[in-house]
């Protein structure tokens, strides 16, 4: 049996479009692979029409060769050029001889283009979830067959409460891929993700400020299919982050918040208090609304 190679490295944050937030949904055969196919189609030939030529030049008739010909076992499933996520979804798994995986579907119609991600939300949201806040175009590039872009809305002002500056920003994205398929394949990389994120707790005691994850919810008649995770760390940093599904189109929402007593921008400890989970859960799932309901009408 011929060896499959190691696995490629995992290249760093920085190979990825958005340092890493993006990750290629399909890839082309192996090099490796294609050898293998190569050489078991050159081994056939051979095998299949071998023939042994005795006596020449004195009108004997050639003798195929009573040896069988050497095999080559294949392996049943070939890896992929791309780091796993996690446990293979129902698309990756092997199907039997004759069976095909079914294709997505969805009912959202088919979007061709991007539009200007910073006109998908309106004013009248913005200035409640995020006030005083103003928006710019994201770093979002196309890339891996996919066009891409985003916007966030950042604060320019102090909004203070009751001695608190409640600072609230919001980051969106929208990647519009060639097919249902695509899509959904994208979705599922992070999907599963956040599945192995879920209830969790940074421990590498190098890092300044660890991270707890909350569990993964679900979003209800948001797009084909939308999921949700409250995260916070020891600075008192918190955010929700949204992965939707929507035709051909993935989007991306992040509603970060913290509250810093006396309007410090940079309080820390006991000056700064994290925005509880509800609170900006609900608000990522308005906002998640209001995208899906722009792209649809």
């Amino acid at each position: 049996m011929i060896g499959a190679p190691p696995a490629p490295p995992v290249p760093p944050g920085s190979f990825w479009p958005d340092a890493g937030g993006e990750r290629p949904a399909t890839s082309k055969t192996p090099g490796w692979a294609k050898g293998i196919l190569a050489g078991a189609a050159a081994v056939a030939v051979l095998g299949g029409g071998l023939i042994a030529v005795r006596d020449a030049g004195q009108g004997s008739p050639p003798v195929a060769l009573s040896t069988p010909p050497p095999t080559v076992d294949l392996p049943s499933t070939l890896p992929s050029e791309r780091p796993s996520d996690g446990p293979p979804t129902a698309s990756e798994q092997p199907t039997s001889a004759g069976s095909e995986t079914p294709a997505a579907t969805s009912t959202f119609p088919a979007l061709k283009a991007v539009p200007e991600v910073c006109d998908l939300l309106p004013a009248s949201l913005t200035s409640r979830l995020a006030p005083k806040t103003e928006s710019a175009p994201g770093v979002q590039k196309d890339g891996y067959g996919a066009l891409r872009k985003g916007c966030e809305w950042t604060p320019q002002g102090k909004n203070i409460k009751n001695g608190y500056l409640e600072w609230r920003s919001i980051s969106l994205a929208v990647n519009v891929w060639p097919t249902v398929d695509d899509a959904r394949e994208d979705a599922e990389s992070n999907f599963r993700s956040m599945r192995d994120m879920a209830g969790t707790k940074e421990e590498n005691p190098g890092l300044q400020y660890l991270s707890t994850y909350g569990e993964m919810r679900t979003f209800e008649g948001v797009g084909d299919e939308a999921h949700a995770m409250y995260t916070g760390n020891l600075k008192g940093t918190t955010n929700v982050w949204t992965h939707i599904v929507m035709g051909n189109a993935t989007i991306t929402v992040r509603y970060h918040g913290t509250d810093n007593k006396g309007g410090e921008i940079l309080a820390r400890g006991g000056d700064t208090r994290p925005v509880p989970e509800d609170v900006l859960m609900k608000g990522a799932e308005e906002i998640a609304k209001e995208v899906v309901k722009a792209l649809t009408s």
